[in-house]
């Protein structure tokens, strides 16, 4: 991953607002905009050119353990969710 401390905040904050979304219950987030949230960055990320997804795929693999469950369960997947992974991998 990255040295850079500017990208470690952004992609930290990136997930902790995923995850919010996808953890959240009912009570505090109409489920529909929880999804439609997810769904534009899943869409978004997954568009990135191959090398990119690769590259984002591997940070959020580094910073997965700096994550408290449930947290970091959901970080642990999110490269597979948000279509960053190849089929191959």
């Amino acid at each position: 991953m990255s040295d850079d401390p500017v990208f470690a905040a952004l992609l930290d904050s990136l997930l902790e607002c995923l995850a919010f979304f996808e953890l959240c219950d009912d009570e505090t987030l109409h489920p529909d905009i929880a999804v439609q949230q997810l769904d534009g960055a899943a869409s978004r990320l997954g568009a990135l050119e191959p090398a990119e997804r690769a590259r984002l795929a591997a940070a959020i693999a580094a910073r997965a353990e700096t994550f408290q469950p449930p947290y970091r369960q959901f970080v642990v997947d999110a490269p597979e969710a948000f279509g960053l992974l190849d089929e191959d991998d």
